[in-house]
Order: structure tokens, then sequence, then C-alpha cells
């Protein structure tokens, strides 16, 4: 506070001593001079200018030495310097030129000049008056400096004063200032040092307690939660930290528990398994991993519901829970799905005893007040760490051997081993190459014709796919249709297909070929997506193809673990748009009479399975003729399948059936063979060949 005193009152005599001396000098100088200089003063009586009285022309500052004289009177009186200085344009500076003649250092003072890097510049080149530091006498004294002006405002040079005891106040205050600097240096410090030690014991709590929240946080469960008995804030924190344990618990329970079953969930799964398997490397653990699940399960859950299926579920793993101890960790993962690490079982004869156990246990009916329900467990057994070494490999190849073990009819257990991890690998890359090869167009599609066989006309034709390779050669579409089915590239492939045969459709019929129409197969996923009737609508409008002209080919498995309302609803759709609706591989193993008449089919496609060797045998002959009999009596088209010799093709002759597709008439072809090979099976028949087919580059699709 002494400081900035000192500094306020400091500035003030400052200012009233220079502004004083300012005034004073002025009027000596006026009376000193009044044939030269005229000063002119603001309204609070101090002087602003300058004005020089004779011509500019005839001024000639500086050459009486009378005036320097003035100066030193000037100097005298007010007790400290007075100085002129000349304006030069040529260096466009002030110069010093004369001073108090008594001035011991008048060499010095002479060379002083207020340019550019002094802050009295710009005022006195403006022509206003300037207080603040000025070089003279050899250093930066405190100054009133003012402007001379000639009659016509221009500069003639300046004129300046200052007080030297204004300079001891300021050492004064200085040394006041540093002296203040460093006391308070010195009681900070001080202070910092004592209260950053009272600080640091006050908030040692606080970072035991840090400490503690960190363990917390990193899942580990403290025995006890240090200052839990204080009675301040501290203890209040430690108090609520003991609250964060207890919930971290429970929701650490709720996050690893099924709500269902109350087995492990998946996620305490593959902790458990993790952990097994860092345990295995150590070479003396060893575990085996059961992966189980029910066949067809969700048909429980589509007709009884979920509730009921949750019942199941619960009772089933109560099943498992006296079935394998309570050594093994038992989890549920998904849905239907269990699966259960053994350890120390590094040959896997347990797992084998208890995989036979499970499978009688869990194929027994569960009582349940809707019925008794039964389930079909199967099983796929890893032993680790033989079959894998981490969690995600373990898990895949337990899931491997389990669809291994899903392949039969009969509930059954099956072991991983090399060969299913060889069928893997070989399912991996074709289904990398098959990605490839739909993003590059490898894919083509092949048309088989369907011919009327009682007139030899062409009265359709189904797209099939084929995928060439460079290395080899065509793959079959049933090696890669089934992994396309898996892994859900169906859909992809699908729409491929679908594209590539409207586009060939369009150029048919923009040349002029009556095909009648193209078929295409859809897959049951295909078919299933809720979305897929406006993506066959989309697809004709884009190619500018008549509904008419397409025949979409469904199998009797769209109705596996799928309602009849739901597949009703997508065949509804798609009859409003136009497409024709066939039934392909009628009778081949899930056959319904039911769905037939209610279900809107305009084609039955008879697997080929009752027309081979028909013509051979009186009662398969019998049963194809009934077959034939039952879809002409709901009005269906029928298109018979797999003709493949003479016989073969009269018979479906003599029972009048709508059309034949076979070998017997021609194979599968690129679409720009369609023509010959139409050509060829009419001649052989004795019939007129049709009109040409013209073909171009979207014949063969890329």
């Amino acid at each position: 506070m002494s400081y900035f005193e000192l500094t306020r009152t400091s500035t003030l005599i400052a200012t009233d001593r220079i502004e004083r001396t300012a005034r004073e000098a002025v009027a000596i100088l006026d009376l000193g001079t009044s044939s030269l200089f005229h000063p002119v003063f603001d309204d609070a009586g101090n002087p602003i200018s300058l004005r020089v009285i004779q011509d500019p022309a005839t001024a000639q500052l500086g050459s009486d030495r009378d005036l320097s004289q003035l100066l030193g009177t000037i100097s005298h009186s007010i007790q400290g310097s007075a100085n002129l200085f000349r304006w030069s344009e040529k260096t466009m500076e002030f110069t010093h030129f004369a001073e108090d003649i008594s001035d011991a250092k008048s060499e010095t003072t002479r060379s002083a000049v207020i340019d550019l890097r002094n802050s009295a510049y710009s005022n006195l080149v403006a022509g206003q008056s300037f207080q603040g530091k000025i070089p003279l006498q050899g250093r930066e004294r405190l100054a009133y400096a003012i402007p001379i002006l000639n009659s016509d405002d221009s500069i003639q040079g300046a004129f300046a004063v200052d007080v030297g005891p204004v300079d001891a106040l300021t050492k004064a205050e200085n040394r006041l200032k540093t002296r203040i600097m460093s006391a308070v240096i010195i009681v900070l410090t001080g202070t910092a040092l004592i209260g950053g030690l009272l600080l640091r014991l006050e908030l040692r709590p606080l970072s035991v307690l840090a400490g503690t929240a960190e363990e917390i946080a990193n899942g580990k469960q403290p025995d006890k939660i240090p200052y839990s008995d204080r009675q301040d804030e501290i203890g209040d924190l430690a108090h609520g930290l003991e609250r964060v344990t207890d919930l971290q618990d429970k929701l650490h329970k709720l996050a690893y528990i099924d709500p269902v079953t109350t087995a492990g969930n998946r996620a305490r799964y593959f902790a458990d398994l993790n952990a097994a398997l860092q345990q295995a490397r150590t070479g003396a653990y060893s575990a085996s991993l059961i992966h189980l699940d029910f066949n067809g399960f969700s048909k429980i859950n589509d007709a009884f519901g979920q509730q009921v299926g949750n019942r199941v579920l619960l009772q089933a793993y109560a099943r498992l829970t006296n079935i394998f101890g309570p050594s093994a960790q038992i989890a549920r993962i998904s849905a239907d799905d269990f699966c259960i690490l053994l350890p120390f079982d590094s040959k896997g004869a347990i797992a084998e005893d208890y995989a036979k156990q499970a499978i009688d246990m869990l194929s027994a009916p569960f009582l349940l007040e809707e019925g008794d329900i039964r389930v079909e467990p199967s099983i796929g057994i890893a032993l680790l760490p033989s079959d894998a070494i981490d969690a995600e490999t373990a898990h895949r190849v337990a899931g491997l051997a389990l669809r291994s073990a899903k392949e039969g009819d009969a509930p059954k257990y099956k072991f991983f081993s090399a060969p299913l991890n060889e069928r893997l690998q070989a399912e991996m890359l074709t289904e990398t190459l098959l990605r490839a090869a739909l993003k590059t167009h490898q894919l083509q599609l092949f048309y088989q014709p369907q011919v009327c066989p009682q007139q030899g006309k062409l009265i359709g034709l189904e797209a099939l796919i084929r995928w060439p390779h460079e290395t080899r050669g065509f793959i079959p579409p049933n090696e890669f249709i089934p992994i396309a089915e898996k892994t859900g590239l169906i859909l992809e492939l699908g729409q491929y297909v679908l594209n590539e045969a409207c586009k060939q459709a369009a150029h048919w019929t923009h040349s002029g070929f009556d095909f009648r129409q193209i078929s295409v197969n859809v897959s049951p996923l295909q078919f299933r997506q809720t979305n897929f009737a406006k993506t066959v609508k989309r697809t004709l409008q884009t190619y500018g193809v008549p509904a008419n002209h397409l025949c979409l080919e469904v199998t009797e498995n769209v109705f596996v673990d799928t309602s009849e309302k739901l597949v009703l609803n997508i065949l509804s759709e798609l009859q409003k748009i136009g497409v024709q609706l066939s039934l392909d591989d009628f009778g081949s193993g899930y056959s319904s009479l039911t769905y037939l008449h209610r279900l809107p089919f305009q084609e039955l496609k008879i697997d080929r399975a009752f027309l081979t060797h028909a013509d051979r045998h009186e009662q398969k002959e019998q049963l194809f003729q009934a077959i034939v009999g039952l879809g002409r009596s709901l009005g269906l088209r029928i298109i018979a399948e797999g003709a493949e010799t003479a016989g073969e093709y009269a018979l479906t002759a003599a029972h009048r059936c709508d059309g034949i597709q076979g070998y017997f008439c021609s194979a599968a072809v690129p679409a720009g063979d369609i023509q010959a090979r139409i050509s060829a099976f009419q001649r052989s028949l004795g019939h007129k060949p049709e009109a040409t087919i013209e073909t171009s580059a979207t014949a063969r699709p890329a």
C-alpha cells in the first residue's frame, strides 16, 4: 500500500511540477524573445506550442548567442534544463542545437535527437505538446516539450524543459518497488512452503481414498474403506465409496448372471474361458469346452410363447447342473446356447461321459402346464489347450463341432477334429473368393430351357448361377451356395442373380425374342426379408421388364421356422406386383397339401426324384400321375424337372405336363447359346426351329 501511495503521490507531484516548470519557462522565453516567438496556451494555462513571429524564410533559430544565454536564465530559474531542437526535413528528426551554455555536458547534449524511437516524436510532428521522457543531457529525463510552428503550421523545431528533482523521486520509487517485491517474494515463498506442508497433511486422506477409488475402478474389491470412522467430510467421502462398492458388487452380479436361468451369461463365459486358457498356457491346467443347443427351439417360442420357452431353459439349466456338478462353469450365451467348461479334462473322457448323460436327460420331456415339451440337444466338444489357445478360437471350434453334430437327424455329440478345421478353412476360403467374385462380377448366369413336351416349344428359362474360376474351373453351386446361405452372402448373391436375369430379359424383349418367362430361385433367407417384394418391384422397374416375364421359384423350405401367415403375406405382395410364383422341388421333404390351395402359386415344379425311371416302374409312374393330377386340380401349371431320357420325356407328354426341364432337352447354357440348343432340340423332335434369337454383349452377363 505504501508503494502504491508513493507512486500516486510521485505521479501527481511530477505532473504538477513539470506543468508549472513549462509555464514558467515559456513565460521567460516569451519575455526574452518577444520579437521571435509567441506562445499558445490551452484552457488550463499549459503551453501547447510556440509560434514563430518572423517570416520562416528569415527566422534562423540558434543564430543568436543571446538565445543560449536566455536558455541559461530559464534553466537557472526552473532548476532544470531548457533546450531547443531544430526540425530537419532531410533526416526527419529533431536535432538539439541550443541549451544552457554553462552546461558542462554540452557536447553530449548537442548530439541528442528526438526521432521515431522516442515517444515524443509523434506528438511534436503532429503539432501537439508532450509530457514524458526525452533524451536530454545524455540520458532520458522527464520533460515537457512543445512544438515550434511557423505561421503556416509547419514544424520549425521544439522547445523542451525538464525538472531534476523528479528524477530523484523516481529513483526512490524504484528502490522502494524493488525492496517491496523482494519482501513479497520472501513472504510468499515462506507461505507456500508452510501452506504446502499443511495442505499435504490435510489432503493425505484424500490421496488414500483416491487410491482406493482407483482400485475399485480397476475391478478390485478392497477389504475395508479407510477413514470411514471419521465424522467429517473425509468420512462422508469414505461412506460414499462404501456405497459405490456395494453397488458395484450388485452390478457385477447383474453383468455376469443370465436373468432367465441364473447361469453365467455371455460376458461371464468369455471371462472364464480367457482365465482358463491363461492357466492352460502354464501347462498345469487343461479343460474341455462343451457347446450345447437344442434343434428347432424357436418352434417352442412360436407355438407356446417366450415365457414357456424360458421355463424350458430354466429346467434345462437345472438338469445341466445336476449332470456336470459344481466344478463345471455353465453359461447361457444366447437363446438356447449353453457353454460348459469342465476343468482338468485333457483327453475329453469326462466331457464324453457327461455329453451322453446330457443328451439322455435333456431328451426327456419337460413337464409344463402347457403339456410335455421335448427338445433335441446337440453337443460340440473342444479340448483346451490342444484345440485352441485363445478364447475366440476355442469358442469357434466348439461351435464348429456343434454344427457338425447337428448335421445328423438324431441328437448326438461331436468332438472337434482336424478334418472339421480343414473344412472350416475351405469354407472361409470359398467365402472370401465368393465375396471377391460378387464385387468383380465374375459370376455368370446360365439358362436352362423349359419346353412343352407335346409341341417342343420354349415356354420359359430358368436362370442358374455359375462361378468360373481361373484355377479351379467352374465351382459347383452345391459347394458355394450353402456357404452363401450360412454367411448371409445369399442375400447379395440372390440380388445379383435377379439383376442379371432382369437385364437379360430386357435385352431379349428388345430383340424380339419370345422367351415367355425367366425363372429365378429365391432362398428362404432372401424371401423372408421384409423389403423383398419392394426390391423385386424396383429391379423390374430399373430394367423395364414386365412383371409377368419374371417367375420366382421358392422351395418348401420357406415354411421351415416361418409361419404360414408370414409366407402368405409375402406371396400376396409379390402377386400384387404381377410376377409368377412357382413352388420348386415339390415333394422333396416338407410337403404339405394345406398350403397348396391357400397360397397364391401359379406353378408347381415336381422334384426330379418322382420322374427319374418313372417310365420303367408302374408304381412310380402312378405316383407321378397323381402329383400331376393334384396340381391340375388346383389350377397350377405343372413343370417336371430332371427329364434325362426319351422315355421320361414321353411320360411327361403322356400325362400332359405343361413343361419339362432337363438334360434331355438341354443343359444350362450361356444366354448366347440358347438359340442353338433350342433349334437342335426341336430338330431332334422333327419340329421346325423357332425364330432366331438376337444376342448381344448383355446375353452373357459379366
